[in-house]
């Protein structure tokens, strides 16, 4: 019968495995005073900064990982010990049981470490939009963000899930080969929802339409901008209805925004007055009438004076245009209301005349008529 008595090297295999496994205990009870005092010293703080956020993060997943590399640390130097020979079964599966602790080992480390940069990419993530984007104002993080918050975890843990399966010496290439056809017919699937999507990441990511802009799209409607999302853009058009437009529709379409780069639009009226006219008395008149409504109008931007031109000789009357500045597209209405009816009403004091379009017929007169 084999004796299983301990030896003088059993037990100093055993007394190392247990060291090796008390020094790494050691190890993580030290790191987790260390990260509790860090925390607790940032416990008064309104708004914790990403390290302390990091460390509070990783603390629990660290000690446990060192706990259990003490535990595999502990098996594996106690099954090198020679002294197991006297163990017929210890001896017999020496091996396979060195393997068994290593894939152990494996499974535990990518398991740690999948689990452990998921949390921290969505802490990142949590704390990015908390701080830098009240900070910045900058609408685009707000949107790309939490769909990057969703996705990316799920990534990690299949790649994780994955090398797991390899580890453990299954094929993962039927795997692969299934979600690639997978893949491909979800794709086809939602290829209108991807489409969209897509359309709408460019329109987030570029910027140029924000909340609340007044824009026109060439050949549709046109209004102020509620909402640019992932699936569809939603504006206001000016009959106060809601207009829901695909972003891939948008991204292909010409959109004029007439908040960009600012919300000053100049506004331009053209006319014209009868040839028999002063030019340049009605040059100075509707000079002074566009200064007078850029003073008096809450729509106009006063720091840019208006510009005046002849443009042309026209079929009855010599026409012209003024431009001024009003400072947004909705107010850009009221103003060239305004000053349309205010030029009328100094052209009557004035006696300064627009034709109608009068066509003057030149004939010949027949001999018969004259007599």
């Amino acid at each position: 019968m084999t004796s299983i008595l301990p030896t003088d090297n059993l037990i100093s295999g055993l007394i190392s495995s247990i060291a090796i496994f008390v020094l790494f205990a050691i190890f993580a009870i030290a790191i987790n005073i260390v990260i509790k005092l860090i925390l607790r010293k940032s416990t008064g703080l309104k708004q914790q900064p990403l390290s302390i956020r990091l460390l509070s993060t990783i603390n629990r997943p660290v000690i446990t990982f060192l706990i259990i590399l003490g535990v595999l640390a502990f098996l594996s130097i106690l099954l090198r010990t020679e002294a197991l020979d006297k163990v017929n079964f210890l001896y017999q599966n020496n091996e396979t049981i060195l393997q068994v602790i290593n894939k152990i080992w494996i499974i535990v480390l990518v398991a740690g470490a999948t689990s452990l940069t998921a949390q921290m990419l969505t802490l990142i993530s949590s704390w990015y939009i908390e701080s830098i984007q009240d900070k910045t104002n900058v609408g685009i993080a707000a949107r790309l963000i939490p769909p990057i918050r969703r996705i990316f975890p799920l990534l990690i843990y299949s790649a994780g899930f994955l090398i797991i399966l390899d580890s453990l010496d299954i094929s993962i290439s039927p795997l692969l080969a299934g979600f690639g056809l997978g893949g491909l017919a979800v794709a086809l699937a939602v290829q209108p929802t991807l489409s969209n999507f897509f359309a709408g990441t460019y329109l987030i990511t570029e910027g140029e339409l924000k909340k609340e802009d007044f824009i026109e799209i060439e050949g549709g409607p046109s209004g102020f901008i509620v909402d640019v999302g992932w699936r569809s853009t939603k504006i206001q058009s000016r009959f106060n209805n809601l207009v829901i437009i695909p972003n891939s529709q948008l991204a292909q379409s010409i959109i004029t925004n007439y908040s960009s780069p600012t919300p000053a639009i100049n506004v331009r009226v053209t006319s014209g007055v009868s040839y028999e006219s002063d030019l340049e008395k009605v040059e100075e008149i509707v000079l002074e009438v566009a200064n007078q409504t850029i003073k008096d109008s809450p729509h106009a931007i006063n720091e840019n004076p208006p510009f005046f031109g002849f443009s042309e000789f026209g079929d009855s009357n010599i026409d012209f245009w003024v431009v001024i500045q009003a400072s947004d597209r909705l107010g850009s209405f009221a103003l060239k209301s305004t000053l349309i009816k205010n030029i009328h009403t100094r052209f009557s004091k004035e006696g300064i005349e627009i034709n109608y379009p009068v066509r003057k017929l030149i004939g010949e007169t027949s001999i018969s008529d004259t007599t």
